[in-house]
């Protein structure tokens, strides 16, 4: 007999029992993640999770957010009080499900019946699924009549062979550009150096300031440095910096990286703008470097992230559709799948239109988005 509850921290349980449902490309629902991103002070936290004789069959964490700290809705979620299901960070979701397709239809119902429940009970009169993969989208139309919205395109490189070599013949005719930017930063009289980020912390969150301020991002130096030190008590192993040095061993900027299972993700990069000098920092300590580093410890997919596509694609990502997602409360049983599909094509030639390439045609057949 399968059971739902609703925990209140992600310390209530195991860090094993939970990460044994989160595959390679779902991070950003791991444990640790999870944990570093927990602040009651921003939003209030849960996790359902199904279980049956103590096996864990289905979880997702869930965040209700005050107004005032509440980030914008999409259009599709306009209007609605909605409780967001899946990371609050990291623009990527997956629903996270064991055993065989029957049982994790089950365990998937009974997890997003929980989430209605649970929604009820905070006045909210809708679930929002926001950064929804597809194939989590499909599945959920296949269970719930769902309201869904293109929302971006997440940017991954897919290094199956796992060297830097290989990454180069990803490159095509962009090889010789990409070269170009590593001979330049090594001319510069550049390098780069790794450390875990517990050993980083205080050097790098200034950095961090400066390239958020560069960019009309700001945020509050203290601030930056707790968000970092949280990180690093709980993801430390898992952690990476690739810290940009001159030849005295001065630090001219850093990005910050984690591995889990066999993927790398890019989080965050800071460099010191009056140190720079005009020799690709960014990429060597965001593509090249990371590159040469998972080859050393045999990992095949570079995590980018949104935003800034044509950068990333000539750079060898290809790029995969994102969603959002909204259940309107109380659930109704039975498939169905609702979308402005004029909306989500023009997004898509818009995406297409500034990457200038990346974007495998089946995947980006809108019209094929159906409940599975």
């Amino acid at each position: 007999m399968t059971e739902t509850r609703h925990l209140t921290s992600i310390g209530d349980i195991a860090r094993d029992t939970w990460d044994s449902l989160v595959p390679a490309s779902c991070f950003y629902q791991s444990h640790g993640w999870l944990a570093g991103q927990e602040r009651p002070d921003f939003a209030a936290a849960t996790y359902t999770v199904v279980s049956s004789d103590g096996r864990l069959l289905a979880a997702t964490p869930s965040y209700d957010f005050p107004a005032k700290n509440a980030p914008p809705l999409p259009p599709v979620a306009a209007d609605r009080a909605v409780l967001r299901v899946g990371t609050r960070t990291g623009y990527h979701n997956e629903f996270l499900l064991a055993g065989a397709e029957a049982e994790r239809r089950a365990a998937l119902t009974e997890l997003v019946e929980g989430l209605a429940d649970h929604a009820a009970r905070l006045g909210r009169d809708a679930l929002l699924f926001d950064f929804l993969t597809t194939d989590s989208l499909r599945s959920l139309a296949a269970l719930f009549p769902v309201r869904a919205q293109l929302r971006s395109a997440e940017a991954v490189i897919h290094n199956e062979e796992g060297t830097f070599e290989s990454y180069r013949r990803l490159l095509g005719h962009n090889v010789r550009k990409r070269d170009y930017e590593v001979r330049k930063f090594e001319q510069a009289g550049l390098s780069l150096a790794t450390a875990p980020l517990s050993e980083c912390v205080d050097e790098l969150a200034p950095l961090i300031g400066q390239t958020m301020d560069r960019y009309d991002a700001s945020l509050d130096l203290a601030e930056i440095r707790a968000f970092l030190k949280v990180q690093a008590e709980h993801l430390d192993g898992l952690s990476t910096v690739f810290r940009v040095v001159d030849e005295e061993g001065g630090l001219v900027g850093g990005h910050v990286a984690f591995a889990w299972r066999e993927m790398l993700y890019a989080r965050v990069a800071g460099f010191d703008y009056t140190r720079t000098r005009g020799a690709y920092e960014y990429f060597n300590a965001v593509y090249y470097g990371p590159l040469r580093h998972m080859e050393r410890r045999r990992l095949d997919t570079l995590h980018l992230g949104l935003s800034a596509v044509e950068a990333k694609v000539r750079r060898g990502a290809r790029l995969h559709p994102v969603w959002a997602a909204v259940l309107p409360l109380p659930l109704v049983r039975g498939a169905g799948l609702t979308r402005d599909t004029a909306a989500d094509q023009a997004l898509a030639d818009s995406l297409r239109a500034e990457a200038g390439g990346g974007m495998d045609e089946a995947e980006w057949e809108l019209g094929r988005i159906t409940p599975l």
